[in-house]
């Protein structure tokens, strides 16, 4: 079980070392964030599975978007994409995985935790204490801020968000052999268990690297890279902002959240994009904030 708190990272710091981080699926946390009041950069609970239980001492207001883990508040199952209205002594589960991995949990007005380096979002490892470095854990307390009751019952329609396909797209990289491109697209891959929120380690037939050595150089969330052993990663928010890899292709922003709604065992399989189609991807899941909530979103990063 892993939960810890995500926002939408933390940026310009890259040239630093220092990884965006942030929610997977930025548009689940988006979308929870915006459904309870909140502003994009304030954390949400990223909940990966089944099997939490969180108590709630007081009042609030709480939305879930993305995964479908089978929650019940005081045994009785809530839906996604609605603000609920949470009473004091109540408990939530999460008892069965239903579809998607990740689910987002955001509270009206916000937790209380001082950002780091200008986020909330929690990155494992990281030389910072506290909650911004490791995952909850058993007996963990977040306090959070009073809610706006009159949010209670807002709700936004989910299904046009479909995180069940296995397709990716992205960005291929020109000046790798067309060979090497046709395997890897030709191929379905398997999520890897060695994979984490650094990236997704694919596992099927090894494809030939190139044999010659490449510089270091700078890597985003996305980055397909192509190890010596012919198995593909495909880097994600927690990732090293420099490598030295042969790069297959970058997954476009659009298809984050799909890629983020998948567990190792799972598969995958890669298509090429142009860019045009990729930014027309991404200005459609704007267009979803925006047609819910007449709100731009906090996004930050490269827009594909």
């Amino acid at each position: 079980m892993l939960i810890s708190l995500q926002d939408t990272g933390r940026a310009g710091l890259r040239h630093w070392g220092v990884p965006a981080s942030g929610a997977l699926d930025w548009l689940a946390h988006s979308l929870a964030s915006r459904l309870v009041g909140n502003a994009a950069e304030l954390a949400s609970l990223e909940i990966t599975g089944p099997g939490a239980r969180l108590h709630f001492s007081e009042l609030t207001i709480i939305s879930l978007v993305g995964a479908d883990l089978g929650a019940e508040l005081d045994g009785q199952p809530i839906a996604l994409g609605r603000a609920w209205l949470v009473r004091p002594n109540s408990e939530l589960s999460f008892n069965q995985r239903r579809h998607g991995a990740r689910c987002y949990l955001a509270v009206a007005g916000g937790f209380n935790i001082t950002p780091q380096l200008g986020s909330q979002s929690c990155l494992l490892g990281a030389p910072w204490s506290g909650y911004l470095a490791q995952p909850l854990r058993i007996g963990d307390q977040l306090s959070y801020n009073q809610p706006d009751l009159s949010i209670a019952g807002r709700s936004l329609d989910t299904t046009s968000i479909d995180s069940s396909q296995s397709l990716i797209r992205y960005l291929p990289n020109r000046r790798l052999a067309n060979k090497i491109q046709r395997q890897f697209q030709a191929q379905t891959w398997c999520i890897s268990s060695k994979s984490n929120r650094m990236g997704y380690r694919c596992a099927g037939q090894a494809l030939a690297a190139p044999a010659k050595p490449v510089r270091s150089f700078g890597v985003v969330p996305g980055t397909i890279q192509l190890p010596p052993d012919g198995q593909p990663i495909v880097l994600l928010a927690d990732a090293q902002t420099t490598g030295g890899y042969p790069v297959l292709g970058v997954v476009i922003r659009a298809d984050l959240p799909k890629l983020a709604q998948r567990l190792p065992s799972e598969y995958l399989q890669f298509q090429p994009i142009g860019l045009t189609l990729a930014e027309r991807a991404f200005a459609e899941q704007l267009n979803l904030l925006k047609a819910n909530f007449e709100l731009e979103p906090l996004i930050l990063g490269t827009p594909i």
